[in-house]
Order: C-alpha cells, then sequence, then structure tokens
C-alpha cells in the first residue's frame, strides 16, 4: 500500500469520526475511479452497485469542469448539494476529489466547517 493511499484512508477514516450521520466519505481520481473509502461499515448504499463508478465519473467530470471558471471565481473550496434524500458535499484535492454523503437531517454547516479544518491541516 503506498504512502499517498494510507494517507488517503487515515483522512476518510477521521472524516467518518466527525459524525455517525455520514455515510460515504471517498477519494475519487479525475478518471472517476474511488481510490480510498467507501461506505460505512453496516450501511448500504442507495445506489446499485454497477452505478457507483457512473456516479464517481460524474463527480470527477462535474469537479475538473468547474476548474474552467477558477481564473475567474478562485478555485472550488468546496461544493454541497442537497438531495430530496441525501446531503453531499465535494471538496476537490489537487487530482483527486473527496466525497462525503450525509444523512438529511444532519446540521451540515458544522461538519463542513470540520472537515476543512482536517483538510487545512494536512496541506
Amino acid at each position: 500500500m503506498s504512502s499517498q493511499h494510507h494517507q488517503f484512508e487515515k483522512l476518510c477514516d477521521d472524516i467518518f469520526g466527525l459524525s455517525p450521520q455520514i455515510r460515504f466519505v471517498g477519494i475519487i481520481s479525475r478518471m472517476g475511479k474511488l481510490v480510498a473509502g467507501g461506505m460505512r461499515r453496516g450501511m448500504r448504499s442507495m445506489e446499485h452497485r454497477e452505478d457507483s463508478s457512473r456516479l464517481y465519473l460524474e463527480f470527477a467530470l462535474r469537479n475538473e469542469m468547474s476548474k474552467d471558471f477558477d481564473s475567474e471565481f478562485g478555485r472550488t473550496i468546496y461544493s454541497f448539494s442537497v438531495r430530496e434524500r441525501i446531503k453531499l458535499a465535494s471538496f476537490p484535492l489537487d487530482e483527486y476529489l473527496l466525497r462525503v454523503s450525509m444523512e438529511n437531517d444532519v446540521p451540515h454547516f458544522q461538519l463542513i466547517e470540520n472537515i476543512l479544518k482536517i483538510l487545512n491541516s494536512i496541506h
């Protein structure tokens, strides 16, 4: 296991430790491959297994496309969406993307602040 992979797994574990309402923490490559993390143990994914890779690719593409506006707006710190059944946050990490999903009733502002603190501590 590479030291980067080990660092990514530790990052995922640290974020899972912030709240039991976090469902998924994953590091996704630019090509849409999950390279670390995954669903919380004992929790079932909402999407079918075969849809996960398509979903990761969508996250990666959206992240790459948002970089087109970095010169005008500055780089993305994080993006957040609320869906009917889940909340999703994305945090660009150079060549990767940190994706976090959480239960809808989680107070997400504090959780995002805590994730940003963890990310700032490793940079």
